[in-house]
């Protein structure tokens, strides 16, 4: 699945916390998840802080 961000901000925690959500809910399907479209802000908040909320 991919999920298209080019027209979105990923202002904070809680926004990483619902991508993260998202790709949990399909991983336990054994499905794959790609985000994609990020703006570099966004793409180094969401790398920074994936995986630790």
């Amino acid at each position: 699945m991919v999920v298209d961000l080019s027209d979105a901000v990923v202002w904070d925690a809680s926004t990483v916390a619902a991508l993260d959500a998202i790709e949990t809910k399909y991983a336990r399907r054994g499905k794959r998840t790609e985000i994609t479209g990020l703006d570099p802000a966004s793409a180094a908040r969401h790398g920074r802080l994936t995986g630790t909320l």
